[in-house]
Parts: C-alpha cells; sequence; structure tokens
C-alpha cells in the first residue's frame, strides 16, 4: 500500500474513511469509462469488479438496527448501484456508469458534510 494512503486510512475518522472508499469506487468507475473508450474490456471489468467490492463493503458494514431510516436509505441506494454496475458491466454501458458516478458523488458530498459538523 501506498505510504501515504496509509497513512491517510490509519489517521482518519471513520466518515472520512467512509469518504475515501466513495472517492476510489468514483476513481474505479472513471477508469471503467476510459476503459470502455478504448475497447480495453479486460481493464473495465477490473475496474468495476473493485468498485464492486467497496460498495459491497460499505453496504454490508452498515449497521440496520443502529442506523435506522438512514441505514435502510443506504441499503436501497447500494443494492440499486450494484445492479447498475452489473447491467453496466454486461453491456458495456458507458451512460450507466456515468449516472453511477453522479450518484455516488451526492451521497459523497452527503458524507463530506457529515464529515464537516465533527
Amino acid at each position: 500500500m501506498n505510504p501515504y494512503l496509509k497513512m491517510q486510512v490509519d489517521t482518519s475518522t471513520p466518515v472520512e474513511r467512509v469518504v475515501l472508499l466513495y472517492d476510489k469506487a468514483i476513481v474505479l468507475l472513471k477508469e471503467a469509462i476510459e476503459a470502455l473508450k478504448v475497447g480495453d474490456i479486460p481493464r473495465k471489468v477490473n475496474s468495476i469488479a473493485k468498485a464492486e467490492r467497496i460498495i459491497q463493503v460499505l453496504n454490508s458494514s452498515l449497521d440496520m438496527e443502529a442506523g435506522g431510516e438512514v441505514a435502510k436509505v443506504l441499503r436501497e441506494f447500494y443494492d440499486t448501484v450494484l445492479a447498475g454496475l452489473f447491467v453496466a458491466n454486461k453491456d458495456n454501458d458507458k451512460q450507466v456508469l456515468e449516472n453511477i458516478i453522479m450518484m455516488l458523488e451526492a451521497v459523497r458530498e452527503a458524507w463530506e458534510e457529515v464529515n464537516s459538523k465533527f
């Protein structure tokens, strides 16, 4: 692991880690779009698979009891993102990837807002 990234993760709050995961997922999906543009299907598949793993980690880390309605909404959001990633990967659909990126960026901003209140 990159030493700078390791230090950033080690010294970050849980909310900051969530933001970092969103950032990485967004970067990976942008990489998948670039791979599609040049016809590099293995790179596209790999980038989407890594983004899926990040979303699965975020989804599985939800505390449905303590998180209440927010956790329920996030679970639905992550399930929607995962379904969209499946379609985008299967159909090589750049537009679906772009839509997912916009959705992730919007929710990332909300997490950033939560982080700024601490």
